[in-house]
């Protein structure tokens, strides 16, 4: 080989190794799965994607053995602080005027990604678009809050990702009152993929609990008032997916037993204050 040849392999090499060190702390830097888990005291971890990419659709996965779980994704704006969160989230438990006026808090300072409402996970996909994001308790208790559980990450990059395809999804929907809406090629859900869609104005969250064969809606609505039995299904299949902002969407990963199942909202209305789902808001559906 002469000295050209060697030189010119030399460069080569160097710039070879040089590309794959870039390569190499690029792909360290940015992810595109965000794995949460929660603590039985109540503390977040953010095990995976503390710096996301926005570009292709994020692989999200929540779990909490904590009893009142709820690690939520959101944004803050406005330059509204965790500490106003705190004070806000503590309103939203009172009912009325008082919960109603912390809702349409939320609505206008916060934007919510979906999470996990109860003990469990779940795993769903999201578009995220460049930016700082918490996921914190929202549940709250006098020590654990969203101000003391906060955890920041970060979004970099432009989102060029579109809506994954699922041939079923669960639309949340106020045109008339505050409602759930399945859409599938025959009215049933089946696991695997499932769209989440909140085309409402309003915060909603999803909840599947299993309950037994038959159950009416009847029946439901007097379990929610309390004057009528639990229609659950001992030991049944209960799935919680967290809060979605108005004109959010996500995909879930339906993994549930087959069966009969409500979909159910507890999130307080805009306007009475009252959880939504008992004012009407739940669903009976079947899933294969």
């Amino acid at each position: 080989m002469n000295v050209l040849s060697k030189f010119l392999a030399v460069v080569t090499a160097s710039v070879l190794t040089a590309g794959a060190l870039v390569t190499t702390q690029a792909s360290a830097a940015t992810v595109n799965k965000l794995q949460i888990s929660q603590n039985t005291s109540g503390q977040i971890t953010i095990q995976q994607g503390q710096v996301l990419q926005a570009g292709p659709i994020v692989d999200v996965q929540v779990s909490s053995s904590y009893a009142t779980a709820d690690p939520e994704i959101f944004q803050l704006r406005n330059g509204v602080t965790l500490t106003q969160m705190d004070q806000k989230i503590m309103e939203a438990g009172q009912g009325g005027q008082v919960a109603a006026s912390a809702m349409q808090w939320f609505t206008q300072n916060t934007t919510f990604y979906g999470g996990l409402s109860a003990p469990g996970s779940v795993s769903f996909k999201l578009i995220m678009p460049a930016g700082s994001y918490y996921v914190a308790q929202l549940n709250p208790s006098p020590t654990v809050k969203p101000s003391t559980t906060a955890k920041k990450f970060s979004v970099i990059g432009q989102s060029q990702a579109i809506n994954p395809y699922a041939d079923q999804s669960v639309q949340m929907n106020d045109v008339q009152t505050d409602r759930f809406i399945v859409n599938s090629f025959n009215g049933k859900l089946h696991t695997g993929a499932l769209n989440i869609y909140n085309k409402s104005r309003e915060l909603h969250f999803t909840r599947f609990v299993q309950v037994k064969q038959g159950t009416t809606n009847a029946q439901i609505s007097a379990w929610l008032a309390g004057t009528g039995a639990d229609p659950t299904v001992p030991g049944g299949s209960v799935l919680s997916f967290g809060t979605l902002s108005p004109q959010r969407y996500a995909q879930l990963n339906l993994n549930v037993n087959p069966g009969t199942y409500v979909i159910l909202d507890f999130i307080p209305d805009t306007t009475t204050g009252r959880p939504h789902a008992l004012d009407g808001m739940f669903l009976l559906t079947t899933v294969n």
